[in-house]
């Protein structure tokens, strides 16, 4: 590990800690990966209105019962149905011509939201934005099979806006609104939904009704406000809302499982379950949605608001938890050998250490000297502390990724990703035997 101690000392970073970047299962990592994609997403959704755009807000869901295992729910959904939405006829060439076309489309950001309900179980749904009213060039065609021509780069710059039909915008809701029930019945009858909640749809004209949407930015966990948060923070940022109806999000499960593990009185703390069945359902949760994607955006839409390229989104969440340890070039470096940290750990001297540091700066004395000192004092080796400049760092932890990278083998992945299903098994069976009994619907 490596402090990075600020110039007024004021400032303590901790480089190189193992972040995980999981937006799904990690409190920490999560906290700063939704924050950056909220302020992407409201930046394209606010600038498209601005410009003259429109936005459709669509909220999608299926019916669930408490037997219904949560990967089954969420497969149906994302990996079958929306893809759907998102070509052939449903999409765009309808009984009502292109409507793709003739509402202007520029693209789509969609996000995964989960909760659990302690009646009817795990509640997977989408939330989805899809600009309208913006003209743009043509996509190029793509090269033929067996051909050595290189497919032709797409400039999705936006050329102009115009106001969309309400007709044909009617017109393309009630198709989006069938091709999602039937498509969610063909590919499991049990989840059909009903016309009255399968398909919610939210209009928005103008800047003033983005930014009324929502504040979901700047609002916590526990706050009732939904209906006053912005649509992009509606979509990066659901994890903070409060569930309602005796539902849980995903940190509300973690935070009261860590809390009743802690001592804590359960009548004292929101939500609902003990500490089987809360164990339970996070490692369901967290087995499932391992490696998949909770935002999406359509090609090219970043780069049509100049927030970034059509990368994957990980590489964008990697480096945004990454930036959160990276200081600045005028910090002092202070370098941790492995067994320093532990003993640091184990003799409980965290604070010690940290404070030891900015003092040291402010006074302008060296921030290594002191840590060293108060190492000494309690009777830790010293010598894994040493001060080092922002090259060597830099190289210190290219290394460190490089051999991460080629840590596991062929065997070891296939071996842990055999281990990943038997634990998902017994989750769902946990879950089944301690939260809910399994019943016939």
């Amino acid at each position: 590990m490596t402090l990075a101690v600020s110039p007024d000392g004021k400032r303590l970073g901790r480089k190189g800690l193992n972040r995980c970047a999981s937006v799904w299962a990690c409190p920490v990592c999560e906290a700063v990966i939704r924050s950056g994609r909220a302020e992407d997403a409201d930046k394209a959704i606010t600038e498209h209105v601005r410009r003259g755009g429109m936005v459709l807000f669509v909220t999608f869901t299926v019916r669930h019962w408490a037997n219904h295992d949560l990967e089954d729910l969420i497969k149906v959904q994302v990996g079958k149905v929306w893809k759907g939405l998102l070509s052939g006829r449903k999409w765009a060439r309808t009984e009502r011509g292109n409507l793709r076309e003739q509402l202007g489309v520029v693209g789509t950001i969609r996000v995964l939201e989960v909760t659990v309900s302690r009646i009817n179980g795990w509640h997977p749904h989408l939330h989805v934005a899809v600009l309208l009213g913006g003209r743009q060039d043509p996509k190029p065609k793509r090269p033929k099979k067996g051909t050595q021509e290189p497919r032709q780069k797409w400039d999705p710059t936006v050329r102009g806006y115009f106001a969309v039909d309400k007709k044909l915008l009617k017109a393309f809701e009630e198709e989006w609104e069938a091709a999602w029930i039937d498509g969610v019945t063909a590919a499991n009858p049990d989840f059909r939904p009903s016309k009255r909640d399968g398909v919610n749809f939210k209009r928005v004209y103008t800047v003033k009704d983005a930014a009324a949407i929502g504040k979901y930015i700047s609002k916590v966990q526990g706050t009732d406000t939904a209906a006053t948060w912005s649509a992009g923070a509606e979509l990066a940022m659901s994890h903070m809302k409060q569930a309602r109806g005796g539902n849980m999000k995903a940190m509300d499960i973690l935070f009261r499982l860590a809390a009743l593990r802690g001592g804590q009185d359960s009548a004292e703390l929101p939500g609902w379950g003990n500490i089987e069945q809360l164990t339970a359902l996070w490692a369901e949760y967290e087995l499932t949605t391992k490696g998949g994607q909770n935002m999406t955006w359509s090609e090219g839409l970043k780069r049509a608001y100049d927030i970034g390229t059509d990368d994957d989104q990980t590489a964008a969440d990697r480096k945004a938890v990454d930036a959160e340890d990276a200081g600045t070039a005028l910090d002092t470096l202070i370098h941790l050998s492995g067994r320093t940290q532990r003993e640091i750990g184990r003799r409980r001297v965290v604070v010690e250490v940290g404070w030891a540091a900015r003092t040291a700066v402010e006074q302008g004395e060296s921030p290594t000297d002191a840590i060293r000192a108060v190492l000494t004092e309690v009777g830790i080796d010293a010598k894994g502390v040493r001060e080092i400049s922002a090259e060597d760092d830099a190289a210190k932890w290219e290394a460190v990724e490089a051999g991460e990278a080629a840590a596991e083998s062929t065997e070891a992945r296939a071996e842990r990703k055999a281990q990943e299903s038997a634990d998902l098994k017994a989750a769902r069976a946990d879950r089944q035997r301690l939260v809910w009994a399994k019943r016939a619907r």
